[in-house]
């Protein structure tokens, strides 16, 4: 039963627990940081976004250290001469990194700034009234507390004539696969109360609203030969990570399912099993009433 009440709460119980597995992940991505955040800048609409002399206006949903937000920021001032960039992110010690990054690259200096530590809910508890043309929510939705409300509120403060991008795992991917079967055995309650949340829950939502959107997968290697290490630290970080789930490794019905469902879909490059994430961003327009 305890297997049941944790699969797909992480990062709700176990934030330092989901910190150390984030790590774990990012070590295992067989892809450079650098490509792996370059990638937002394609998914970012070439078309001008407003009217010509006018700012640019972007809303950052859990911004976190800013690299893949800075991407973004850097394709539009190809486009746009001036760019308001509102960063809503509840650590202080990201924003703070955040803040560096923005100091040490002088390309950003045409970026002003309005930083808001807030949870997403705290933030769109205030009703502010600023229109963005740009929101974009990059592997956030997992986390927050209604991921309904919040996608709402976003295309709420979206300007006619914007976008909104949100990146997510595809249950299309090996990975999302995973987590869906895990909570198809384990889960209790609305899968959506937890963070085993996909990009396909995004797109229901948007057809449920009428509205117009692409989507693009990107596909990231995950080498997982740690998590069949016994007493691996990194492996049982990872194996959470994969699963969402805090301590996998003491809850032997889920580790079993979980590494079984890796091994036979993963493939085996140089003695490595690399399992295959896909993410999807997901980029919607606002139709102009």
């Amino acid at each position: 039963m305890a297997g049941r009440l944790k699969v797909g709460r992480l990062n709700n119980d176990s934030p330092a627990r989901y910190a150390a597995s984030f790590t774990s992940f990012l070590d295992a991505t067989e892809m450079s940081k650098e490509s792996y955040y370059h990638s937002y800048e394609s998914k970012v609409p070439d078309s001008t976004l407003c009217e010509a002399g006018t700012e640019v206006r972007v809303l950052g949903i859990g911004s976190g250290s800013g690299e893949a937000d800075s991407i973004i920021t850097k394709k539009l001032l190809q486009r746009h001469s001036s760019v308001f960039n509102r960063v809503v992110e509840p650590s202080g010690e990201m924003i703070e990194k955040y803040k560096t990054l923005v100091r040490e690259d002088t390309s950003l200096s045409a970026v002003k700034y309005d930083w808001r530590q807030q949870t997403t809910e705290e933030y769109f508890q205030t009703k502010e009234n600023t229109k963005f043309h740009l929101i974009h929510a990059i592997n956030v939705l997992y986390y927050v507390e209604d991921p309904v409300a919040t996608l709402r509120n976003m295309w709420e403060q979206l300007a006619d004539g914007g976008c909104m991008l949100v990146t997510m795992e595809s249950e299309k991917g090996d990975w999302g696969k995973l987590q869906l079967k895990l909570w198809e055995y384990f889960g209790q309650g609305d899968r959506l109360d937890t963070s085993l949340r996909m990009a396909g829950d995004v797109k229901r939502w948007l057809d449920a609203m009428g509205a117009t959107y692409v989507s693009f997968q990107n596909k990231v290697n995950v080498n997982a030969t740690e998590c069949f290490e016994k007493n691996s630290e990194e492996g049982m970080l990872l194996l959470d990570f994969i699963t969402h789930t805090p301590y996998t490794s003491d809850i032997p019905e889920i580790q079993a399912m979980a590494l079984e469902f890796i091994r036979r879909h993963s493939s085996v490059v140089d003695d490595r099993i690399i399992f295959l994430s896909v993410e999807e961003t997901i980029v919607a327009f606002k139709k102009a009433t």
